[in-house]
């Protein structure tokens, strides 16, 4: 008797834990924003995608209506694809 109320205080507690961590942050939420560009060479494609990565953080910041946002450090990586070098950076904003 004992083992199946500690079986349904488990269940109902995870239940709980799961609605009160699915509930959308409205004040300073994140994202993890991310940009694709493709060039001849490494270098140009990240610039790209650099410049890129900066409009997707502005686009987001004027949908929430934010005037500042927190960028963290971004990350580049690339692969040659044929010819062109194809390379994603990637970061952190918070509003």
């Amino acid at each position: 008797m004992i083992k199946k109320f500690l079986i349904a205080g488990t269940a109902l507690a995870a239940i709980a834990a799961y609605s009160v961590a699915s509930q959308p942050v409205e004040a300073g939420s994140c994202i993890v924003a991310s940009a694709k560009a493709r060039a001849l060479n490494d270098a140009k494609a990240t610039d790209k995608s650099m410049k890129h990565l900066k409009h997707v953080i502005s686009h987001w910041a004027h949908k929430n209506k934010d005037k500042v946002v927190k960028v963290g450090k971004s990350h580049t990586t690339c692969a040659k694809k044929g010819v062109l070098a194809v390379c994603t950076t990637s970061a952190k904003v918070c509003g």
